[in-house]
């Protein structure tokens, strides 16, 4: 298969409506916020030039990179409200998916504000398409959107495109052989336009909503994309852009040596999908091949919201961020899943493009978070920050990309029944510590030195204790001061009770 190098994919819809006349003024810029599902930073703007990206590329370049930016939680739910609130997952007291049964954060949870409702407060119009908030936990429909849209369509497109429902459930047959229902595909490519799929559909709802919106009212926009989150399923041409053997599989194969049982999670999600155990070095680059597909996918549907941006004529007067919710191991480690703090799930893709900022074009090694989204929307927008929000806004770095505004950046996940492991990332290190649930108490810490890479290769706690106690001091002190959940409790996806550390 030939590689196909692009520069520009867009499947652009005709969009019949002039430049806007009396759009609103960059006190009040208009608001596109993309959030992707287990995005990695396997991008070419971030360094990964076997991915192509065109569109997310145009964008970094235009505005600010941050190439050292780290999720909250690993996983969907969490992390995404938290940054939708500002809040830190243990101020937020949610950790899972809620064990099979949909909750309504707010219901609990009514001290703190959505980052759409603030702008809400402020004459924006919120609509909402796509996974922004996970539906488990609830989408807050009152709250944070004028107008809100899943736009869910089948998983599997079938191959005509016309028998969606029997594709979507596909995977309930039982095999005849088993008697065991069949497992889900892990990967499709179809011949099929982009709109066969969610993420094609959605982004012509977005579209839609550009070219009927009166832009003398400002527009906060919210389009979550859910590639490539598995299963990998994109149309064939996005597939064809690469070429599958040339694809460079994962170099951290094995486990990090030293390391505990509180570093993996035994939910290894590739293996609830139809794929073989062990699996052999074709299929794995059949995965790898489409992750990137998806990548492709969801980078052609970016490009397209951009273009109708540009055909309105309000481009110039909107800002665009882009981030991926958590990062996701594409054989490192020998798997195919995230739910853990390694560096591999912790560290996202996240820009900014904000007009007239002074760092514009340029990238940011300066560690951040993605709690930091909320303050850094809000000071932009000329909105006052809420007192609840635990998140630094990223102006500052927006300024002048080499500032530097924390020494650590935080991600925590509950691996083991009982008790709360946190990871603190700093320039050089990478320190693990896991505590008892309630009381707080030590159990167990691990230390790696990281640079520039993804992996930790080997736990170097006891040839450096003194760097051990020195991070284990901060990560204390950041537990101390943060805000604390002290309302009920919540089972997690898991099925297990989780607490809120008290101590």
């Amino acid at each position: 298969m030939k590689r196909i190098r692009i520069t520009r994919i867009f499947s652009v819809l005709a969009l019949a409506a002039a430049p806007v006349v009396g759009a609103a003024s960059m006190d009040k810029p208009h608001v596109l916020f993309i959030s992707i599902d287990d995005l990695r930073p396997d991008l070419a703007s971030f360094g990964n030039a076997e991915v192509v990206s065109p569109n997310i590329d145009r964008l970094a370049e235009e505005g600010v990179a941050f190439r050292r930016a780290y999720c909250q939680q690993s996983l969907c739910g969490p992390s995404r409200l938290s940054v939708m609130t500002g809040v830190y997952p243990d101020g937020l007291g949610i950790w899972g998916m809620s064990g099979g049964y949909k909750i309504e954060w707010r219901e609990t949870r009514s001290e703190f504000t959505s980052l759409p409702e603030e702008f809400r407060k402020n004459g924006y119009k919120a609509v909402g398409l796509g996974k922004i908030y996970d539906s488990r936990l609830g989408l807050d429909l009152k709250h944070s959107w004028d107008r809100y849209d899943a736009a869910w369509k089948a998983s599997y497109a079938a191959s005509d495109s016309s028998d969606a429902e029997k594709a979507k459930n596909a995977f309930k047959i039982s095999d005849k052989h088993t008697g065991r229902p069949k497992a889900r595909p892990a990967v499709q490519s179809e011949d099929v336009p982009d709109d066969a799929y969610s993420d094609g559909y959605m982004t012509n709802l977005a579209i839609e909503t550009i070219a009927s919106h009166d832009f003398s009212e400002p527009l906060f926009l919210a389009v979550g994309y859910q590639k490539p989150h598995l299963p990998f399923v994109a149309p064939q041409k996005y597939w064809d852009l690469y070429d599958r053997e040339a694809l460079t599989l994962a170099q951290q194969r094995g486990q990090p040596k030293g390391f505990s049982k509180y570093m993996f999670s035994w939910y290894k999600e590739v293996e609830s999908y139809d794929v073989p155990v062990p699996m052999p070095v074709e299929f794995e680059r059949e995965l790898l091949h489409g992750y990137y597909a998806c990548v492709s996918y969801v980078d052609a549907q970016i490009g397209r919201i951009v273009e109708a941006l540009k055909e309105k004529g309000i481009y110039d007067q909107t800002m665009i961020v882009v981030w991926g919710d958590h990062g996701f191991k594409l054989g490192e480690f020998g798997e195919w899943a995230k739910h853990t703090n390694l560096e591999v799930d912790a560290r996202v893709p996240f820009l900014i493009r904000a007009p007239g900022m002074k760092g514009n074009g340029k990238s940011s090694d300066s560690l951040v978070e993605l709690v930091d989204l909320f303050p850094t929307l809000c000071d932009l927008a000329g909105i006052g920050i809420p007192e609840h929000v635990e998140g630094k806004s990223l102006v500052p770095i927006l300024r002048n990309p080499k500032k530097e505004l924390r020494d650590f950046a935080l991600t925590q996940y509950p691996l083991v029944q009982g008790t709360m492991s946190y990871s603190i990332r700093t320039d050089e290190w990478r320190y693990f510590e896991t505590r008892h649930d309630v009381t707080g108490e030590f159990i167990l810490g691990e230390l790696y030195r990281l640079n520039e890479g993804l992996f930790e290769e080997r736990n170097v706690l006891d040839r450096y204790p003194e760097v051990a106690r020195r991070l284990s001091d901060k990560l204390s002190a950041r537990l101390m001061s943060a805000k604390k959940w002290t309302g009920p409790e919540m089972i997690s996806s898991w099925g297990l009770v989780e607490r809120r550390i008290s101590k």
